[in-house]
């Protein structure tokens, strides 16, 4: 029996953190979502009175986790429209071993969130993602933001206007200096186009320990004082390591 038990825990990792809001207030009852590369949901739990959560999950790659409150969420209409929020995302999660994702919890949603480099080119890495304003999403009228059918239908960009938006960039939470931010445009749908952001930074030291790097995005909207934040985890090539 001991040696089943010891063989089922090096079968299983731990993916910890705590949920707050940016004043770090926990959020508790909190979902937590673990999908695999097919974007199927493969773990789910809540966070606890202290925001934490501990899911056991095979180990392996997966292709997102996210959170939310989700009777904060705009679509439930459970909560005045000042106490509504969005989603936390992490992307690309690489659960080699235990890992520990704290994640800020507010009403600007960061989606889709890529890392990559060119190869021969500047020593640095471009990260794509789209911003989407809670605030823009309730400009739309109750009666859009609680169809999500009529919602897409309608195709309003709820992205942030470049002279709104603030961005900050971490590798393994050493910050990274920012050289651009550039407006894209990303479809979204036929004729519906998305105001998204590429930003390059400088390439970080390489870790030692992970074949990996974790790199956080804060933005802030100050058009509204909107926060999000979000990671995404970076698998090293091998002609970096």
């Amino acid at each position: 029996m001991l040696l089943t038990i010891h063989l089922y825990a090096q079968d299983k990792v731990t993916i910890s953190g705590q949920v707050t809001d940016f004043d770090g207030n926990p959020l508790e009852n909190a979902n937590v979502f673990v999908q695999d590369i097919r974007f199927q949901l493969q773990y789910e739990t809540l966070t606890d009175e202290k925001g934490h959560y501990e899911p056991e999950v095979a180990p392996g790659e997966y292709a997102s986790i996210y959170i939310l409150k989700e009777e904060l969420y705009p679509r439930s209409n459970a909560v005045p429209e000042e106490d509504m929020r969005l989603e936390f995302w992490a992307w690309n999660v690489i659960a080699d071993r235990d890992l520990e994702i704290n994640a800020r919890y507010h009403r600007l949603e960061l989606y889709g969130t890529t890392v990559f480099t060119i190869y021969g080119g500047y020593p640095g890495f471009f990260i794509y993602f789209r911003p989407m304003s809670l605030e823009k999403v309730l400009a739309e009228g109750k009666d859009t933001y609680l169809d999500k059918q009529k919602a897409e239908e309608k195709g309003t960009d709820i992205s942030v206007a470049p002279e709104y938006l603030e961005v900050e960039v971490y590798a393994d939470n050493i910050p990274l200096k920012i050289n651009s931010v550039q407006l894209v445009t990303e479809y979204v749908g036929e004729d519906r186009g998305m105001g998204g952001y590429l930003v390059q930074v400088d390439r970080p030291a390489l870790p030692t320990d992970k074949p990996y790097i974790v790199f956080r995005v804060v933005a802030t909207n100050t058009e509204f004082g909107e926060k999000g934040e979000n990671v995404y985890f970076y698998s090293i090539p091998e002609v970096f390591r």
